[in-house]
């Protein structure tokens, strides 16, 4: 189960534009990926020219889509977790453990952003064998911007949790 709640935040009209903006983008990273696919295909079977650099950023591409998808996911409240487990239990253990899910999300978060930023420093002025004009940094800034993203909607998940809880 999801826990995801129909009519909250759900439909085009309900949801923000930060999230749709991100939602828009991994949707046009989806597009690329697909559309770099079929080229390299059809380039390495139809005209025996492959491309080495078409599969580097397939992978770099997909990771970014990995990413703002999560990030996405914390905005909607819609990772996984077992509400039938849950419903077992009373309503103040489940409280309780939604509590605890959300600080354990924020932790995980928050690390994940701060390794990123290490990496993306650390390789900020690398740059690919098979793209050498092209910075591997672009690439490696997927993980603390998508953190970024998910940070933000983990905290937000949280004040709305403290609200409705009236903590």
């Amino acid at each position: 189960m999801t826990g995801h709640q129909p009519g909250q935040g759900s439909g085009p009209g309900r949801e923000s534009l930060d999230l749709r903006l991100l939602t828009l983008i991994a949707s046009l990273l989806v597009a690329a990926t697909v559309g770099l696919t079929f080229a390299q295909v059809v380039l390495r079977y139809v005209f025996n020219i492959p491309q080495t650099w078409v599969e580097e950023v397939g992978r770099y591409l997909f990771i970014w889509i990995t990413f703002l998808g999560a990030a996405a996911a914390f905005s909607r409240d819609t990772h996984i977790r077992v509400d039938a487990v849950m419903a077992l239990f009373g309503e103040g253990v489940a409280r309780g453990a939604d509590l605890i899910r959300r600080l354990i999300e924020l932790a995980g978060v928050a690390a994940l952003l701060y390794s990123g930023m290490l990496v993306a420093w650390k390789h900020r002025n690398a740059k690919f064998y098979t793209m050498p004009d092209v910075p591997q940094v672009i690439f490696y800034l997927a993980v603390p911007v998508g953190s970024a993203f998910a940070l933000f909607y983990v905290l937000r998940g949280v004040a709305r949790w403290k609200r409705r809880r009236g903590a």
